[in-house]
């Protein structure tokens, strides 16, 4: 419903904003609404003070959910000519790049509009923050564990080395130039020697086993760059920031990627965050936005896909776990869950840019590992012999079985409802939810 309105408004007329492709696990298909096209963007001005970004050629449909009758509705939209209207609410076609205002929408004498803009094509920064409001749709700070065990999204001691942002694109054939990393705040003096790594992977998106984040060892890094960890940038280097006493990463790939094809992306940021020693002065910690406004239902909680932010632990090859899982989640007073996003945000590009220098994704194997449910039985195949083990996405062992020849079988009659980990001896794993 609407949160921000202007103009001569009537309390009779309203329209839902357009979905977005945030938390793509609780996005549910309706008839007649088109497929979410849009995503969230930065308040930085390269997104031209608009709060989501469309391709060029998206179809946007403003559902009507005014009261009362609805007939006689009359819209205009700007930045396109196209609009069906079906039952009082339109879907139209942006097909102008620029940046525009919301639709307005009237009946007789009234009139109801948002004041909010669209930017559709051109570059955009990404973000899974609804950025409409601060201190209402969201609020970026920092998360800290309890007892001194340093911070999600930076240096800890509880054994989480690295994280990263799920991205589903509201376009197939769209263009990645880098990714900017926004600290809570600039980090104290490093050693020359500390290094960061950003990293893009191609997740996987099995139809059996739930692998939502893809395999490090068979799908590898698509995109990696080390960063010294003190040459983060402040407002005094002339950098957007969100708030003042932040920092930023602005990494620039150095190799552009071709989406087409690749609507999904995994953003890591690794080698800084696990730390065994007392001493955590040197911490780094990343932007957190700390009060999303989506709640999550016990299903959508146990959803991966229901989740935009992740984290790896240390001697894992996968990032396999939500943040919700290691404090980054607050319950709502309704009872659901929210859980936090990091700001690593990519920098993206429509289709109608410049296409020079423009490299495609490549992988170079496909993973082996698999599962498959057959009642009470949880099915292994393509992994090395060895022992196989079942764990909670916290990381404690469930149960344990030999593979061989390949596979293994657990009786998973006696595990709770919820998401498991399957790690086989050569590291592959797979998530499979019961």
């Amino acid at each position: 419903m609407a949160l921000a309105t202007a103009g001569a408004m009537s309390a009779q007329l309203s329209y839902e904003l357009p979905a977005t492709l945030s938390y793509y696990g609780t996005i549910e298909a309706e008839d007649g609404i088109p497929f979410p096209a849009a995503n969230y963007v930065t308040n930085n001005p390269v997104n031209d003070g608009a709060y989501i970004w469309v391709p060029k050629g998206s179809v946007v449909m403003y559902k009507n959910t005014s009261a009362g009758d609805t007939d006689d509705f009359a819209w205009v939209v700007p930045g396109t000519d196209y609009k069906e209207v079906v039952n009082g609410s339109v879907a139209v076609i942006y097909d102008r790049v620029g940046t525009f205002d919301f639709p307005t929408l009237t009946r007789g004498d009234e009139t109801f509009s948002h004041d909010l803009k669209i930017k559709v094509g051109g570059t955009a920064e990404l973000c899974h923050s609804d950025t409409r409001k601060w201190g209402e749709t969201y609020g970026l700070g920092y998360a800290p564990f309890n007892g001194g065990n340093g911070y999600l999204g930076g240096t800890n001691r509880v054994n989480i080395a690295g994280v990263g942002n799920f991205y589903r694109f509201s376009s197939p054939d769209m263009y990645v130039d880098g990714v900017n990393i926004y600290l809570a705040k600039k980090p104290g003096e490093m050693p020359a020697s500390t290094q960061m790594m950003t990293r893009v992977f191609l997740p996987y998106l099995g139809e059996d086993d739930f692998s939502m984040i893809g395999q490090f060892g068979a799908l590898g890094a698509l995109e990696g760059d080390n960063v010294p960890a003190n040459s983060a940038k402040t407002s005094d280097d002339g950098v957007w920031l969100p708030s003042k006493q932040f920092a930023v990463y602005n990494i620039d790939f150095a190799t552009k990627l071709h989406c087409e094809g690749f609507p999904y992306l995994f953003f890591a940021v690794e080698g800084f965050s696990y730390s065994q020693d007392a001493d955590m002065a040197e911490d780094l910690v990343l932007a957190t936005d700390v009060m999303p406004s989506r709640e999550l239902d016990m299903d959508q909680y146990n959803n991966a896909l229901a989740h935009n932010s992740f984290v790896r632990l240390d001697g894992e090859g996968d990032y396999l776990r939500p943040v919700s899982v290691y404090g980054g989640s607050s319950m709502a007073p309704s009872g659901n869950f929210k859980s936090y996003n990091f700001w690593i945000c990519p920098m993206v590009r429509g289709a109608e840019t410049d296409l020079s220098g423009i490299g495609e994704i490549h992988t170079a194997t496909s993973r082996a590992m698999n599962l498959e449910r057959e009642g009470d039985n949880l099915i292994v195949k393509g992994v090395a012999d060895g022992i196989v083990s079942v764990t909670g996405l916290d990381g404690t062992s469930r149960t344990r079985a030999k593979a061989a020849n390949g596979g293994a079988i657990f009786n998973i009659s006696a595990l709770a409802p919820g998401v498991y980990v399957v790690t086989a001896t050569d590291g592959q794993t797979c998530k499979f939810v019961k």
